[in-house]
């Protein structure tokens, strides 16, 4: 049976192949529907036409016999849809298509010539309603209405399902999975960054048509992800001459200072940042070949504080991207686009968020580009194919420090993730992050005198990522884990150069030498198929039928065969129209979905990005001090483990990513003008990517380069299903126009369970196993892998937004107002104490390995058990035009974030230490624990919700 799907898959993919090549990433949308006449009986033979200024020409299709039609591939926005069949009254109505959505346009024809009165009527349903899919589509106009963040992650942020609490900045959580697992798509191109998985900056905001945001119940279309997607479309042009300027104006002396900035009498900078975006579009034919171009400028100083020191710093970012896209229809029905998109990038930052020294600071450059070109055309009058090819390329130059003096290594914190004295990286091994993709998809539309009508949709995608470089860590090869100087209100004390104080303590203090390979590459290739139904089974119900296959192969630098698996996921969905004219519709859905084959993990067995580690803890005397030379003599510190990835890293035959099983159950309606639509969201994750160190795993006598760094225990990777990942939430999302002019949108997030014992990621460190599985002797499941409520935990989100639109008077323009209103409940944090050394029992236990660990974090409690505290804010906007001339319109957009200046601490620091006079428990370790001494305390602006803040842009359209 398996070598039957298989082979039918192949064949699919020949025949989608000898059009195309390949297709993840929905650039388009769909109008379909079924008509009938005012008796309820269906009508075959109906002629559809649709038109639209997003549409090149128009788009026609005929009923089937079942009275079903199906248009694919219609870009989005707004479209006239005319039903004409000899003998009866042409109708026409109006709809939006909305990306990544059937827009669902149902007719009941009346008898032409009839004198009698009859009611002829066409219904357009909330794609909301009837898509299986839950998520949200945001338009540019509502974004450009709305006090909110423009970028993609920005976007994201306003769908139900999402949260921001991540590991590291740009990342969003989806649905329970790790933030470095979701997708982001620009015109059909993904811009992932291959290891955060978040969005590299390859777009620009005036430019984006829309954003598809993708939660639950997703396709077989898409793969590669345990998350959601973030798909957006920009602009393409048109036969009409259209375009915008604007300068986004910022200042940080435009935000209230934060209590944190205000008790240290920190003034904020006051310069006034510009960012300059334009954009235009056109004809060069018209309705054959259309243009568009964009543009974005900028050049930013951004005063900040830095975290536990509180030290100024002024990050700069001079960034310039360009964009130029061409459509073009050569034959009826056959468009084919191309677009080029280039970005150079120079800034002075920290790298960590924990970066809390000055002198740590780097200036770094980014080059970045995407390719695109791809075709849509109708074959026949019940086929339609895609291709698209594309290329990301993303670079890291000049990152870290230059010197080698062994004083300049990076340090981190012992005792909380702190980073000081010297710039984390080497500026000296420079790294890439690529891609490339090809896709392709052909759809066919069945009909079927029993079994109702079928369009089907099959694909094929050959996804390659590509990591070069050796990530070395620092151009000393050494970095530091050591505690700094402080006063005795726990504020850090420099010494006479203004450099933090570094504390060297005998087996506390350690040592990393990190011995890169500079020049390795990786390559992990994903090659996919899938086959898509949608089934209209008949008036009032409906099944969305797919599967998804996926082979993955991954080969590095000396021949080394990282990753070889295959895998199938299904994705089903059932609908039923209560009353089948669309307005009431009960949904379920079932679906598997593969996470992303990411190096951070599926190159653990090479040195690509992963350099050879050796780790010592120190032993010499106690001192502080950069010029404490005992604290910086490797001869006194003693090895206590390593990994050299090419010698004691293996994985198991077959090592594949993890599997996200769900269940939704949704019901929506229609309600007048507006909807309202609610989801259970059920998840549950399994084969998880783990590290073992057992003394069954074996132990490696490890020479490098003519020197014997000893004998160190293997570490093996297995899938496991024994961690555990739960998430259950209810998802609302609903719309209502109060009048032509005032609407009000909104969606609410309740989790029910979102509880695990595997974080799988962390600050830098995305993909990470856990120590589930290591050294079972000495660590168990109450100390140092707990259950309990997971880091992206959030009870309630709460996103609810209302836009008014007037006209002034005599002529004065109009003005659109917007009010959001976001609600985020507290966030949790575990009571765990790091950097603990091992006890006397746990020594002993381990004594038959090779290498051990040295120390571990202890939990006192479960995960997740305590809470911050809830942030409640208002944000305001108003956006002013008037026309000029003809199209021109000037405009003015005033945003105010934080309207009442709610500063509550909504985190604060979380360090607790063992309580080494309290009881011991069965492995000799503390079961009790103390506070720090800035435990509950801010150490940043950071830990403040965002202070009342405001901001400018201004001019015009046309």
């Amino acid at each position: 049976m398996k070598r039957f799907a298989l082979t039918c898959l192949v064949a699919l993919a020949a025949l989608s192949w000898s059009n195309t090549a390949m297709a993840q990433g929905v650039q388009t949308g769909i109008i379909q529907g079924t008509v009938r006449d005012t008796g309820n009986l269906v009508l075959p033979g109906v002629t559809v036409t649709v038109a639209s200024s997003a549409l090149q020409g128009t788009r026609t299709t005929v009923t089937d016999g079942n009275g079903v039609y199906v248009l694919r591939g219609l870009p989005p926005g707004i479209y006239t849809v005319l039903f004409e069949l000899a003998g009866f009254e042409p109708l026409e109505r109006t709809t939006t298509v909305e990306l990544g959505k059937p827009s669902d346009v149902s007719a009941a024809l009346g008898v032409g010539g009839l004198t009698e009165t009859v009611e002829v009527t066409a219904s357009t349903v909330a794609s909301t309603v009837t898509a299986t899919t839950t998520g949200q589509n945001l338009r540019y106009e509502e974004i450009n209405s709305l006090p909110a963040a423009r970028t993609l992650q920005g976007v994201a942020t306003l769908a139900p399902g999402l949260t921001t609490n991540t590991p590291n900045a740009g990342q969003v959580t989806i649905s329970g999975a790790f933030a470095y697992d979701n997708v982001f798509l620009v015109d059909g191109v993904d811009i992932n960054d291959n290891l955060f998985g978040t969005a590299n900056n390859l777009f620009i905001e005036d430019a984006i048509e829309e954003t598809q945001v993708l939660t639950s119940g997703i396709s077989a279309e898409y793969g590669r992800f345990s998350g959601g997607v973030v798909n957006a479309v920009t602009k393409s042009g048109g036969d009409l001459f259209s375009g915008s300027f604007r300068a986004n104006l910022t200042n940080d002396k435009w935000q209230r200072q934060s209590p944190f900035e205000k008790v240290r009498d920190i003034e904020r900078n006051d310069k006034l940042n510009q960012v300059y975006e334009a954009t235009t579009g056109g004809p060069i034919l018209r309705t054959k070949l259309w243009f568009f171009g964009a543009g974005r400028w900028l050049s930013t100083e951004t005063e900040a504080t830095l975290p536990t020191s509180g030290v100024p710093f002024t990050s700069t970012n001079e960034e310039k991207r360009g964009e130029i896209k061409l459509t073009g229809t050569v034959a009826q029905n056959h468009t084919f686009t191309g677009s080029y998109f280039k970005l150079a990038r120079d800034a002075k930052r920290v790298a960590f968020g924990f970066s809390i020294d000055p002198k740590v600071a780097e200036e770094p450059s980014f080059p970045n580009d995407r390719w695109v070109a791809g075709y849509r055309g109708v074959l026949g009058s019940r086929a339609f194919a895609e291709a698209r090819w594309s290329r990301k390329s993303f670079g890291f130059r000049n990152t870290g420090g230059t010197s080698t003096s062994i004083v300049d290594s990076p340090f981190i914190g012992l005792s909380q993730l702190v980073h000081f004295n010297a710039p984390y990286f080497d500026a000296t091994d420079p790294e890439d992050r690529n891609n490339y993709q090809l896709a392709g998809s052909l759809s066919y539309f069945l009909t079927t005198t029993n079994a109702g009508s079928h369009d089907f949709k099959g694909g094929v995608e050959i996804y390659n990522s590509t990591r070069t470089g050796g990530n070395s860590q620092s151009p000393t090869n050494y970095v530091f884990i050591a505690d700094y100087a402080t006063n005795a209100a726990g504020q850090p004390l420099f010494d006479a150069n203004g450099f933090f104080i570094p504390v060297f303590e005998p087996f506390a203090s350690e040592y990393e030498l990190w011995l890169a390979t500079r020049g390795a590459q990786i390559d992990i290739k994903t090659t996919s198929f899938y086959l898509q139904d949608r089934w209209q089974a008949g008036r009032n119900l409906s099944f969305d039928l797919g599967v998804r296959y996926e082979k993955v192969r991954g080969e590095a630098t000396g021949d080394i065969v990282t990753v070889d698996t295959d895998t199938w996921v299904p994705r089903l969905a059932a609908s039923y129209d209560l009353k089948g004219d669309g307005r009431y519709v009960a949904q379920a859905t079932y679906a598997w979905y593969s996470g992303k084959y990411s190096e951070a993990q599926f190159a653990s067995n090479t040195d690509v990005g992963n350099p050879a580690g050796v780790f010592a803890y120190y032993v010499g005397p106690e001192g502080q001090g950069r010029d404490f030379a005992p604290g910086f003599d490797p001869d006194n510190y003693v090895i206590y483990t390593g990994s050299f990835p090419t010698a004691n890293v293996f994985f198991d035959s077959g090592l594949s990513s993890p599997v996200t099983k769900e269940i939704t159950l949704s019901l929506g309606g229609q309600f007048g003008r507006g909807y309202v639509k609610g989801t259970y969201v059920q998840r549950s994750m399994s084969n998880f990517v783990e590290d073992f160190y057992t003394l069954d795993g074996g132990r490696t006598t490890v020479t490098r380069d003519g020197i014997t760094f000893g004998t160190f225990t293997n570490q093996i990777y297995r899938n496991s299903d024994d961690p555990k990942r739960d998430y259950k939430a209810l998802q609302f999302i609903g719309r209502y126009p109060i009048t032509a002019r005032w609407s009000v949108t909104g969606n609410y997030t309740l989790q029910i369970e979102n509880d695990g014992n595997f974080e799988g990621e962390g600050t830098n460190t995305p993909g990470i196993s856990s120590v589930f599985g290591d050294y079972p002797e000495a660590f168990n499941e109450s100390r140092h892998y707990p259950d309990g409520r997971l880091n992206d935990f959030q009870r309630h989100k709460v996103r609810l937004w209302t836009t008014y639109n007037t006209n002034l008077p005599f002529r004065l323009g109009n003005a659109d107002l917007s009010l959001l209103y976001r609600y985020d409940s507290p966030l949790s944090y575990s009571l765990a104490a790091s950097n603990v050394p091992l006890s006397a029992v746990q020594r002993n236990l381990l004594a038959a390995y090779a290498s051990r660990p040295s120390n571990q974090t202890l939990y006192f409690g479960d995960r997740g058990s305590e809470l911050f505290d809830a942030a409640h804010l208002f944000d305001f906007g108003l956006n002013y035009e008037v026309p000029v001339f003809k199209s021109l319109r000037p405009y003015l957009k005033f945003d105010v974030f934080n309207v009442f200046n709610h500063r509550k601490l909504v985190t604060w620091n979380t360090v607790v230490r063992a309580d080494n006079t309290s009881a011991l428990d069965g492995l000799g370790l503390p079961t009790g624990y103390t506070l720090g001494p800035l435990y509950g305390q801010a150490t940043s602006t950071a830990n403040y919700a965002t202070a009342r803040r405001w901001q400018i842009a201004m001019g015009f359209r046309f």
